[in-house]
């Protein structure tokens, strides 16, 4: 009796175990159907084919190397590189700022930091050094440095933050044989609130709005004592890889200069600088590749006695931290000692930080 059962209880196992062969094969066709990418695919495919021989290690350096796998791979990279893409220069900037602020080793760039070594000047203004004796040459060196640092963020409802920064431009008569003084340095501090928006004007994107106070001087005494202070507002925009600032100014008004007491500190030095600073400028630029060009121009929009100022600037790569750069200006302005006689500079050298 236990004989006749045998063969019965046998053939019940075998159909059992082969309802779970086709069962688990079916749940891993399924899985293997919903898997996310063509790799996790080929895993599953080669872990029902493979022998007992075949590791884990070699069916995943096997799935690895299939076209499918490489081809998913070019798409990620192309997804990445258009989202690259996609990032304004302005965006570019922000986040490198926002790390560096989270950093405080890090020191964050307002304007363009460079060292332009061979600057050209065609025209030197030599009036104002006549009392002192200093004899000027047309070559010298000329550099800018520029930082600023975040003081509150989120100025009004957590919206808006404030800045401190401050840029020293000097121009340095280092090629002159009579002692190589520093010819002017001009001293700027600011503060400054900046506002993101997002908003479109004539076509392009308006992304911030700021609102500042600046002061300008050149350190100096007496007849060479040059200075002035204003309030501006700074719109920044941008459409692709064209951005422009339009920043109008208003000078703080000071008293006049006691004519009996010209080396005084108290006092208006330079009454007149509106009528070749104007009362505000314009910057556009453009990045083309790794390649910046910009134009800032400002002009006081008088027609009887039109004043005015243009630069024209290039940068481009020379490594991974210096930047090649071309810069020139023809105009009123370029310096407070220069701000009354027009300059013609040609100069070259290297920036450190750019623009954008």
């Amino acid at each position: 009796m236990n004989n006749n059962k045998a063969p019965v209880a046998r053939k019940e196992g075998s159909l059992l175990i082969a309802g779970l062969v086709l069962s688990l094969s079916s749940t891993l066709s399924s899985t293997a159907a919903l898997a996310s990418t063509p790799y996790e695919q080929c895993l599953l495919k080669q872990a029902m084919e493979a022998d007992d021989k075949t590791t884990m290690s070699e069916i995943r350096a096997l799935c690895s190397k299939t076209p499918e796998n490489e081809a998913a791979a070019v798409v990620a990279d192309d997804s990445d590189m258009a989202r690259e893409i996609e990032e304004s220069a302005f965006d570019e900037r922000a986040r490198g700022e926002q790390q560096a602020t989270d950093n405080r080793f890090v020191i964050t760039p307002h304007r363009p930091n460079y060292v332009l070594p061979v600057s050209w000047n065609s025209n030197v203004n030599k009036e104002p050094y006549k009392d002192v004796g200093e004899e000027l040459t047309s070559t010298e060196i000329k550099f800018q440095l520029s930082l600023k640092a975040p003081v509150w963020e989120g100025l009004w409802n957590d919206y808006g933050n404030v800045y401190v920064a401050y840029t020293n431009t000097s121009w340095w008569q280092a090629y002159n044989s009579n002692s190589a003084p520093f010819r002017e340095t001009n001293h700027e501090p600011e503060v400054f609130a900046v506002f993101p928006v997002d908003y479109s004007v004539f076509g392009m994107d308006l992304r911030a709005v700021v609102a500042g106070l600046s002061h300008q001087s050149n350190g100096r005494t007496g007849s060479l004592s040059r200075s002035w202070n204003r309030v501006y507002l700074n719109f920044l925009l941008e459409k692709g890889n064209f951005y422009m600032s339009f920043k109008p100014w208003y000078r703080i008004p000071e008293s006049e200069k006691d004519p009996n007491d010209p080396n005084s500190t108290d006092g208006d030095d330079n009454p007149d600088i509106e009528k070749y600073m104007g009362n505000g400028e314009l910057h556009f630029g453009y990045k083309l590749d790794d390649h910046q060009i910009s134009m800032m121009f400002r002009n006081n929009l008088r027609s009887s006695d039109n004043k005015g100022a243009v630069q024209l600037d290039w940068s481009f790569p020379l490594s991974d931290r210096f930047r090649g750069y071309v810069q020139y200006f023809n105009g009123y302005g370029e310096s407070l000692i220069d701000y009354n006689a027009s300059v013609n500079r040609f100069s070259i050298g290297v920036m450190l930080t750019d623009w954008l």
